[in-house]
């Protein structure tokens, strides 16, 4: 109990959409199960409502933008479909420290199946996205010699160009292989469409 129970509980009502809504629903309910003093547990049930619906929503704001700067097809004006599932990206995915890690996050959650009624290329995107950018810092290792190579279902390098206007382009599937090439002291990656075998 004390001082990092309290702080745990303040930055959970900042970034966990789940414990805010809870928290605003019946604050002492859900502080309940934490262990808190009387004390502590009365000061966080007295937090302003107002303050703490505004911070959290500056926390999704900021966590949207984050992933949108790295997933820039990740646009709710070109694809309003997105967001229904932002918002539980938001609620499911708890904050990364980086925006690349938080990019990559929700790469994930689009692959963990999370994209239903989205087409199906979305999966595929997501995973091409996470790999440029896991391979790009160093997250990934690279093969010992040569391009990393990656197989997908989809045409996706084409896809991520189409995805500059707004919709989702139909496509159909095609086997499709993409290289990623590190710049060397840089974090980035080339990447190109190989022939096929």
């Amino acid at each position: 109990m004390g001082y990092p129970e309290t702080l745990e509980a303040l930055a959970r009502l900042h970034v966990d959409p789940r414990f805010r809504e809870a928290w605003t629903r019946d604050a002492g309910q859900t502080l309940a199960p934490l262990t808190l003093t009387p004390g502590e547990r009365a000061a966080l049930e007295q937090v302003d409502r107002t303050v703490v619906d505004r911070a959290g929503r500056m926390m999704d704001y900021h966590r949207t933008e984050r992933v949108r700067e790295q997933l820039a097809w990740v646009d709710e004006a070109k694809r309003p479909e997105l967001a229904p599932l932002r918002l539980r990206f938001l609620q499911d995915v708890l904050p990364e420290v980086l925006n690349r890690e938080e990019a990559i996050a929700f790469c994930r959650f689009l692959e963990s199946g999370a994209a239903t009624g989205l087409p199906a290329y979305v999966p595929q995107l997501a995973r091409c996205e996470r790999l440029r950018i896991a391979l790009a810092w160093g997250l990934l290792p690279l093969p010992a010699s040569g391009p990393h190579v990656e197989a997908f279902d989809f045409p996706v390098l084409g896809l991520l160009a189409a995805l500059a206007a707004p919709g989702w382009p139909p496509v159909e599937p095609r086997p499709t292989r993409v290289e990623y090439l590190k710049v060397p002291g840089l974090p980035a990656v080339m990447l190109r469409e190989l022939p096929a075998p």
